[in-house]
């Protein structure tokens, strides 16, 4: 049975997230995940595979956006399904921009990441995004 401190960890770990990855700090961001990581992204061939995917991923956001991707995380749900715990969310991800009233809404949708309890605190072991928009991915695309 999850505690509440579980709980708490389990949801410090999804808003870690966002301020790592959104303001690039990638060594600590590395240490959320195991390193095995795999993220889906539902409706879409679009799967990272290994922290070091991961951590292409959130520079070449940074990139794209120059530095104003931004992660907001919302209604944040833990529960235990059978032997395996899951994070269940809305995620809103925006461009911030370069001025007032610039700001872009890239996607929004429903995260669930399966989180596994490691020695070292909890950890996102696979992580997969259901977007509201459909949309099609090709290397052209913007990896916000």
């Amino acid at each position: 049975m999850l505690t509440l401190e579980d709980k708490y960890a389990i949801q410090e770990l999804v808003c870690l997230f966002a301020h790592y990855s959104d303001f690039e700090n990638y060594e600590a961001l590395r240490s959320l995940f195991m390193p095995d990581i795999i993220t889906h992204t539902a409706g879409s061939e679009l799967k990272f595979k290994g922290i070091e995917a991961k951590i292409e991923h959130a520079r070449e956001s940074a990139k794209h956006t120059n530095g104003k991707n931004r992660h907001f995380y919302m209604n944040i749900v833990i529960e235990q399904e059978g032997g395996d715990v899951f994070a269940h969310y809305y995620v809103m991800n925006v461009n911030a921009g370069e001025r007032p009233l610039g700001l872009q809404m890239v996607v929004s949708g429903r995260m669930r990441d399966r989180v596994v309890k490691t020695p070292d605190g909890w950890r996102i072991a696979e992580r997969t995004f259901t977007p509201d928009q459909s949309f099609t991915y090709t290397e052209e695309s913007p990896r916000h």
